[in-house]
């Protein structure tokens, strides 16, 4: 969704999360992409925290007695997911980057080779 509508991962995180206010021109946006109203996305993350309210865990276990504990647990998992994939992400640029930097040491290295070769 984030690369949908041209925000990063951590930013469409922060909207769901709620951390964020939407623009009524980011909501449009996204009810443009999911093909409803702004009116029907409001609404239904108002069911959403509904069944979040109702949840005992992140299962969705139903509990009477543990209401706003799983409201947190499951979204707090959600939001530690998002930072997990963020850093994985990093560490797979690094990785492609220590990469490139080995692949330029080979390249270098055989062009020194193939000098003193031909000074010889």
């Amino acid at each position: 969704m984030a690369e949908m509508l041209d925000i990063s991962i951590l930013a469409y995180g922060n909207i769901e999360r709620g951390k964020t206010k939407v623009s009524e021109e980011r909501l449009q946006q996204i009810a443009e992409k999911f093909g409803v109203s702004p009116d029907d996305i409001l609404g239904f993350s108002d069911k959403v925290n509904n069944f979040f309210d109702q949840c005992s865990g992140p299962i969705g276990v139903l509990s009477d007695n543990v209401h706003q504990t799983n409201n947190y647990d499951a979204r707090e998992l959600q939001h530690e997911n998002e930072k997990l994939q963020l850093q994985i992400e990093k560490l797979n640029l690094e990785i492609e980057k220590i990469s490139l930097e080995k692949e330029k040491a080979e390249l270098e290295l055989k062009y020194f080779r193939e000098k003193i070769v031909s000074n010889n």
